[in-house]
């Protein structure tokens, strides 16, 4: 069994655009800060894991989850707000749903979703590219702070209990990366994000992807 996890912002979802300023504002709006949008300055790339670590500065023990909360309530609302008044503007990375369509009709392919944002975002963006995420097996940030447990989560409810023999992760982020390393996952670059010996602009070339994949 081939286990074949996505990210989903940059990687099926052109999304990143937007996302960080929203992420930002939220931030500003609740805890009256700014913070810095490079993310791959943080430890944990999720929303989760960035927001714990915003928290630690920026807050004393006894505030972090209600602060914590009205952050994840803004952000969620300034994404439904954004999506609802720029409709069409969050589109699939192109050959994204074509992709994910063709490997989820290989019988040895088991296709998950793993990313950093939180749950309500995921589901929303996944929407508007016309992906059911009911559909796939997936693990968000809300599941976890760090990307590595969330990628085990996902590849666990894909597998149900039986074993991968082979893993591979699509993200377009170093932090992608260097998580599918720790796990021992094959990595594919998806954009022009990451330096990588196999990387594909988008996912148009799907025989070429399934080939690499082995599919």
């Amino acid at each position: 069994m081939h286990v074949v996890s996505f990210d989903i912002d940059g990687t099926l979802v052109a999304s990143v655009g937007f996302d960080a300023e929203l992420y930002a504002e939220a931030v500003r709006e609740v805890l009256g800060v700014e913070i810095d949008t490079d993310w791959s300055r943080y430890e944990n790339v999720t929303d989760s894991g960035i927001l714990e670590e915003i928290l630690d500065k920026h807050s004393s023990p006894d505030q972090r989850d209600r602060l914590a909360q009205e952050v994840h309530a803004s952000f969620v609302g300034r994404t439904e707000r954004y999506a609802a008044e720029n409709p069409g503007f969050i589109r699939e990375v192109p050959g994204a749903l074509a992709l994910v369509e063709a490997l989820r009709k290989s019988p040895q392919v088991r296709v998950c979703l793993a990313t950093g944002g939180w749950a309500e975002t995921a589901t929303l963006k996944l929407r508007a590219i016309g992906l059911e995420p009911s559909a796939l097996s997936m693990a968000t940030g809300s599941d976890a702070s760090r990307r590595t447990d969330i990628m085990r989560l996902a590849e666990s409810r894909a597998t149900q209990g039986l074993k991968a023999t082979r893993r591979t992760y699509f993200g377009d982020g170093v932090w992608d990366k260097r998580a599918a390393g720790e796990l021992g996952y094959d990595f594919v670059a998806v954009g022009n994000g990451v330096d990588h010996d196999v990387v594909f602009s988008d996912l148009q070339d799907a025989d070429a992807i399934l080939s690499q994949l082995g599919v």
